[in-house]
């Protein structure tokens, strides 16, 4: 598990985001991101052959499953690009 406390003003979408990749990179299972009374938790959970997020909760306008849908985007292109090759045939 992947905890971190933001202190002061509201976090950025971008700062929250920063934090969830440090949880990504430590191989966190479940990463919770707080701000005062407000949290947002994401889950990685097995679909198929790969990995998916959920996400709940909320930092004011930030929601933890917008989070979770961006991050499993960036992960799919990831994947695609590591594991495919295409070939472009004609013009």
């Amino acid at each position: 598990m992947y905890e971190y406390y933001f202190t002061g003003r509201k976090p950025s979408n971008k700062q929250v985001l920063a934090k969830i990749n440090e949880g990504i990179k430590e191989n966190a299972r479940i990463i919770e991101i707080s701000w005062g009374e407000n949290m947002v938790t994401l889950e990685r959970t097995r679909a198929g052959a790969g990995i998916e997020w959920y996400g709940s909760g909320w930092i004011r306008n930030i929601s933890g499953s917008d989070l979770a849908n961006h991050v499993n985007k960036l992960y799919n292109q990831k994947f695609i690009k590591e594991h495919f090759q295409f070939v472009h045939i004609g013009v």
